[in-house]
């Protein structure tokens, strides 16, 4: 829903320079590992390795947006290698036929993790980009889920409404704990509806896209009051 976010905010702070960097971020408990290079198949596609998230996080930035639905809602492959990384719909969409059963032959899957165990992985991420002088916001998920449901089995993982509803919970507490901004795309995304306008979880454009652009804007005016050099959005 933020794609497009960089030529909103152009456009909202004409005499400003705006830079806005997005990347798919790894999972946050990888974060404090060495990583091994990734294997071939998922080499430049967009791609950043544990070691360029990790480096990104390193770098200056006035405000970083984190969001912890990919660590909780997608999967994970482990490659033989020992590479980690995020099996995410477009990733996967990239790749041809060899490719995808190559990955397939060569991976493991690795469980999400637990809303609870992201929300501990990522908070002393959090804490060092505050220490270094950067706001920090996470942003809730939109509880819409327009996938068909992973109806829970006994003993099964919840489904993915469920995962994403104890998310936002998390969001809120770790909110609370570190003192950190919220980017809450889910209340005026919920006031619309899933279906009129055609978003989820995982993301919308158009009308959904405009309502995400103005709780971003929010959150800057918020976040930055006086001084807005570059935005981070990871």
């Amino acid at each position: 829903m933020l794609a497009d976010a960089h030529f909103a905010l152009q456009s909202v702070f004409p005499d400003r320079e705006v830079q806005l960097v997005r990347a798919w971020m790894s999972r946050p408990d990888w974060l404090q590992a060495e990583a091994p290079a990734l294997p071939e198949p998922v080499r430049g596609r967009g791609l950043p390795q544990v070691r360029d998230a990790r480096d990104l996080l390193e770098q200056p930035h006035r405000l970083a947006i984190l969001s912890l639905l990919p660590a909780v809602a997608v999967r994970a492959l482990r490659h033989s290698s020992g590479d980690r990384f995020l099996e995410h719909r477009g990733l996967r969409a990239q790749w041809c036929a060899e490719e995808a059963a190559a990955i397939d032959a060569t991976c493991t899957v690795q469980a999400p993790l637990c809303p609870q165990a992201a929300a501990a992985a990522l908070e002393p991420i959090i804490e060092r980009l505050q220490q270094r002088g950067a706001a920090v916001a996470l942003t809730t998920a939109f509880r819409h889920v327009q996938e068909p449901l992973q109806h829970r089995l006994m003993g099964g993982p919840p489904a993915l409404r469920e995962l994403v509803r104890r998310t936002n919970l998390e969001v809120a507490r770790l909110s609370q704990r570190t003192g950190c901004f919220v980017l809450d795309l889910d209340r005026p995304l919920a006031e619309r509806g899933g279906g009129p306008l055609g978003a989820d979880c995982f993301g919308g454009a158009a009308d959904a896209a405009e309502l995400a652009v103005e709780e971003l804007v929010a959150l800057i005016a918020d976040a930055l009051p006086d001084e807005l050099v570059s935005v981070g959005a990871q």
